[in-house]
């Protein structure tokens, strides 16, 4: 069975071939190719587990959430796409699953918000963005942009979180608040995920996955 990095090494060199690029144009489709079918199976996963479990919308919320912060503000790597992927779902999945059981209340949320965006906004000023040893940003403009944009980012999502709060306050639709915590909760992960001990934790959790796989032969 090929691999996503095999599947996406063909396409590139095909297409590289075909508008006769050089290797380093091939190299750049080959990482567009593998981006963009990674995102796809991430998304489709999530999917599939939201219709299963009866939780589509907050857990394609919480994926997106997740995926578009985590584009600018960067955080920890798994080992391999596949674990990347397993983690997002499980993550995705099992906190929309949690919320269903939980009688939300408006102003148990609103004080949540405020404390999330308080602690969230210092650390992404404080640690975003966070590369990793195998793609290091060394030019500092750069940096500086990706912490732009992961502010930018985080206001829009405050933005959005205000809007629906203002619409439950009319409206009273218990599934708004639910819609509400899971931009939190995709929000507090990607933070996490750049903290020291996010990478620590993840780190274990990356470990101990890639062991239970192997085992599994998979």
């Amino acid at each position: 069975m090929l691999s996503v990095e095999k599947i996406s090494n063909k396409i590139a060199i095909k297409l590289a071939k075909e508008t006769n690029g050089n290797d380093q144009k091939r190299q750049v489709i080959q990482y567009g190719v593998f981006a963009i079918i990674q995102i796809a199976i991430s998304i489709g996963l999530v999917i599939i587990f939201g219709l299963i479990f009866n939780v589509l919308v907050p857990a394609l919320i919480m994926s997106f959430t997740i995926s578009i912060l985590r584009k600018y503000s960067g955080g920890v790597h798994a080992s391999t796409p596949g674990i990347c992927s397993f983690i997002g779902t499980i993550i995705c999945i099992i906190v929309p699953i949690i919320l269903k059981y939980i009688n939300l209340k408006f102003t148990a949320v609103l004080i949540i918000g405020i404390i999330l965006f308080i602690i969230s906004y210092y650390l992404i000023y404080k640690l975003a963005p966070r590369d990793s040893e195998k793609k290091r940003i060394k030019k500092e403009e750069k940096r500086k942009r990706l912490k732009r944009k992961s502010i930018y980012i985080l206001t829009v999502y405050l933005l959005i979180t205000v809007i629906l709060l203002l619409i439950y306050s009319n409206f009273n639709r218990q599934y708004i608040l639910v819609y509400i915590i899971s931009i939190y909760a995709g929000i507090c992960w990607q933070v996490f995920s750049i903290t020291k001990l996010g990478y620590i934790v993840l780190g274990k959790i990356d470990f101990l996955l890639n062991k239970l796989f192997s085992l599994g032969g998979i």
